[in-house]
């Protein structure tokens, strides 16, 4: 018979000899005092399996069981703390189905949320590496835990004011571990955000939390079961719900990074684990087949809490009619809810070196001596932190001589860092990405962002960028690039070209919101382009590059909430554009100045859980005297590449890239996009449209294509991993297309 068995019968013992003999028989050193012992609930970390203690706490308050002090550590302490600040079990479990915890854990923001030059210009990647110091460097941790101290701060603000944890609804104490001794840290007081957030913090994982000058990382190093700390409170019974599932003995056990380090932390909280379980009352194990990772399981996990509770249902319920007998306790009404505003003195910016104090001020201008929203407190902090020059932000609510002020504590990003990529595609061949994102190098508040493409069709892009958050910012771009393509008469390829141009573009923009962008500027061309394998030799006297200076005003939108799959949100450009001729050569002879306005744009809109419509259109207009429009600002049709390195080169569904040329266009397509599996998507594909090369040919309908297709696709760490099957009335034989990584 193991120890948990034998407490549980000894503490069956004790309730049924109360109740047989009353006074008599005693619970412990309470009734010898006279009074009602008290109870404390215990929970164990666990990650994810957490969860669990939501389904438990449902069964003890329905059982009438009041608890007096409530202590946990890591996953333990999160639900422990809103517990003890008066949530119910209901309401918790509401929280936790509101959130998206991939996104929390992984300091992820709503994509519409991200500073829109961070949204067009920077590159997902396979490998991104810190710039420190003019150095690469490591990261000490994946993760700052962002998103993790926006949920806490918002959460338990109902109680930001209770500096002592013994004074919240239910007394609470949670544990942390020094980073620097290796002891552990006891926290009962303080603030109780930072306290939560500190006992979560798993090492490398989570970056440690600086409280009273010490660095606290998850407790669980060395105390995962904090009884001990309980009994000394003066706590009589103790209530141990317990999500551990011990040391793993076999290595296909230990398939994750989370998983070898729980495994290396398991073996320094064996000697706490067996003091707890020694001096619990009433223990509850909760096993089950989920990992401590698997937050998006948290319906399941609830109920397997739930459904172990009622298997101890009378044990909970004997010891609360117990104690209801020696003195009568409601169980306690839990109402709590975030505050919805809070009366702010002032407000307190710390952290700012290279940022200036305005930048913060253009967000949190009006902040003090007034009542604000907590809401809109968490949405401003989110989009200064979307602004990517802060790597973490968060605040405190503090009381100080009788009034609250708001201390904001940040902390910049690093100078920069190094992103590598790789992608192949039919149309653009095998390529390798290195990119570069700067900060602040370049003078305050300035962004550099850098990108070259090695492979058969060479390209570099630059940017710099000097923000001015919600006012009018400026930039200085460059594109240099040179990539082949196929010519063709109908669907036969008749020749080869080569486009080699390169741009710089300066701008003035405004931005809204992170999702608006208005820009105003000029780029200068020098472009050329030529046959790649000489097919026509009247056309060799035309390769020579040429000059064209281009105003243009764009508006763009981008509220997609994800680069690949969206399932929300819109994008699209509208530009109007007038190209002037600056050269003095052979191309004047077949191009002219013209000016052209096109319009992309694309919207999703969810039809079910896992499936969305994603309808779009591109239309353009030349505006053009007897000679033709400058080539590269010609509008090519075909491919499936939605990156191309011509903005008006588009793609088509079962056309060959850039197969059609035109002045004149209109295209309408639709797209069914259904999730399959968590990263396998199914997407049917219909585009209708005319490329013309005057307008009547659009008007009539003349040269109409129809292309059609499916796409199979894997979102994979390297990119999205695709296969097309498709077709069209422009080529009569079903074509495939393969993309492989992220698109640049």
């Amino acid at each position: 018979m193991n120890w948990a068995s034998k407490n549980r019968i000894a503490l069956f013992i004790l309730i049924i000899s109360y109740l047989i003999f009353g006074n008599n028989i005693v619970f412990g050193q309470a009734e010898k005092a006279g009074r009602r012992p008290t109870v404390g609930l215990v929970m164990s970390g666990g990650g994810a399996k957490g969860f669990a203690y939501i389904g438990l706490l449902k069964v003890m308050r329905e059982a009438g069981l009041r608890v007096d002090y409530v202590a946990g550590t890591s996953m333990g302490s999160i639900v422990a703390g809103l517990y003890a600040v008066g949530y119910s079990p209901e309401d918790i479990e509401k929280l936790v189905q509101s959130e998206d915890w991939d996104m929390v854990l992984n300091d992820l923001i709503p994509r519409e949320d991200i500073a829109y030059s961070e949204k067009e210009f920077a590159s997902d990647a396979i490998l991104t590496l810190p710039l420190k110091e003019k150095k690469l460097g490591l990261m000490s941790s994946f993760h700052e835990g962002q998103e993790v101290d926006q949920l806490l701060n918002y959460f338990l603000s109902p109680a930001y004011n209770i500096q002592d944890f013994s004074k919240l609804e239910i007394p609470f104490l949670c544990i942390g571990t020094d980073l620097l001794t290796g002891e552990e840290v006891e926290l009962n007081k303080g603030y109780l955000p930072d306290a939560i957030r500190a006992s979560m913090s798993i090492p490398g994982y989570f970056s440690p939390m600086e409280i009273d000058g010490k660095y606290i990382v998850d407790g669980g190093v060395v105390n995962n079961y904090p009884v001990i700390n309980v009994k000394n409170k003066g706590i009589d019974i103790i209530v141990g719900a317990d999500v551990q599932s011990g040391l793993k003995d076999d290595i296909a056990d230990l398939n994750s990074v989370t998983a070898v380090i729980d495994q290396i932390i398991g073996f320094y909280r064996v000697g706490a684990n067996k003091a707890g379980y020694k001096n619990t009352d009433l223990y509850i194990q909760l096993p089950m087949d989920y990992g401590m990772m698997e937050f998006t399981s948290y319906d399941s996990i609830i109920a397997v809490g739930e459904k172990i509770g009622r298997q101890h249902f009378a044990e909970i319920k004997a010891l609360a009619d117990s104690l209801n007998n020696i003195e009568y306790r409601a169980v306690r009404k839990m109402n709590a809810k975030p505050l919805d505003s809070v009366y702010i003195n002032n407000v307190l910016i710390e952290g700012l070196d290279k940022m200036p104090m305005s930048y913060f001020k253009d967000f949190i201008k009006d902040y003090s001596n007034k009542k604000i929203s907590l809401l809109e407190l968490k949405n401003r902090i989110t989009q200064i932190y979307g602004s990517k020059f802060f790597k973490h932000i968060t605040y405190k609510l503090l009381p100080e001589y009788g009034n609250t002020n708001l201390h904001v504590y940040v902390t910049e990003s690093d100078p920069g860092n190094l992103a590598l990529a790789v992608h192949y595609d039919y149309d653009y061949q095998g390529s390798i990405l290195a990119s570069l994102s700067a900060r602040n190098i370049l003078g305050k508040r300035s962004k550099v962002f850098a990108s070259l493409v090695l492979g058969p069709n060479p390209r570099l892009k630059a940017l710099y960028h000097l923000s001015n958050s919600n006012s009018a910012s400026i930039g200085l771009g460059i594109d240099m690039y040179s990539f082949n393509f196929n010519d063709y008469e109908k669907d036969v390829k008749k020749g080869r070209y080569a486009f080699n141009n390169y741009a710089v573009t300066f701008f003035g923009s405004k931005t809204y919101k992170n999702k608006i962008s208005v820009r105003l500027g000029i780029t200068y061309e020098y472009f050329k382009f030529n046959q790649d394998v000489v097919v026509d030799t009247a056309l060799m006297k035309y390769e020579h590059f040429s000059s064209y200076g281009t105003p243009f005003i764009s508006f763009h939108v981008d509220s997609y909430n994800k680069v690949y799959f969206p399932t929300r949100g819109s994008k699209g450009i509208l530009k109007f554009k007038y190209i002037a001729s600056w050269s003095n050569n052979n191309l004047n002879d077949i191009f002219q100045s013209s000016a052209v306005a096109f319009l992309k744009f694309e919207q999703n809109f969810p039809l079910a859980t896992r499936l969305t419509l994603r309808p779009g259109i591109f239309a353009a207009f030349t505006l053009k005297q007897e000679l033709l429009p400058p080539i590269q600002h010609w509008i090519g049709v075909g491919g499936l590449n939605p990156n191309n390195y011509v903005e008006t080169q588009i793609p088509f569904t079962g056309v060959n890239f850039v197969q059609s040329w035109g002045y004149y266009t209109w295209i309408t397509r639709m797209k069914l996009q259904y999730q399959l599996f968590k990263k396998i998507y199914v997407l049917g594909r219909l585009d209708m449209g005319i490329n013309g090369t005057n307008i009547s040919q659009v008007v009539d309908m003349k040269n109409a294509m129809f292309g059609y297709g499916v796409t199979a696709s894997y979102d994979s760490y390297i990119g999205p991993v695709e296969l097309t099957v498709m077709g069209s009335n422009i080529n009569p034989s079903l074509s495939f297309f393969v993309n492989v990584g992220f698109w640049f």
